[in-house]
């Protein structure tokens, strides 16, 4: 719940203050946080299901799956991330905004790997 909390509402807020501390104040500390920050986030997207998928391919088991979240925090969570790519986009960084759509794409195929929970035949 608090994750949510965080990165569906506070997070978004804060990217808003600071996009406009930026581009309507001028202050460039706030554009180098905000893109510091735009940037950490690919790097933990890409970064941290490649470390889970390491480790499902080492043990060889499927981890469980985290708590079910409910349908609407998962479109808030979609319609924010697409939203700040977006953007990235309008202010120009379009390398950063395809690298964030392409972790979000690595995550979830990273994700499904890891929480395979298919039986595999025993003839196989």
């Amino acid at each position: 719940m608090k994750l949510n909390l965080i990165f569906g509402f506070a997070a978004p807020i804060a990217e808003i203050a600071l996009g406009l501390a930026w581009l309507a104040g001028g202050h460039d500390v706030a554009g180098r946080l905000l893109t510091f920050y735009w940037w950490l986030m690919v790097a933990v997207l890409l970064g941290l299901p490649l470390l889970l998928v390491v480790i499902h391919m080492v043990t060889g088991k499927s981890m469980l799956a985290g708590a079910q979240s409910s349908r609407a925090a998962r479109i808030w969570q979609r319609t924010i991330f697409f939203a700040r790519v977006v953007a990235m986009v309008a202010i120009g960084c379009t390398s950063l905004a395809v690298l964030s759509l392409t972790a979000w794409c690595f995550c979830r195929v990273a994700l499904l790997i890891v929480a395979d929970t298919v039986q595999k035949p025993s003839g196989a």
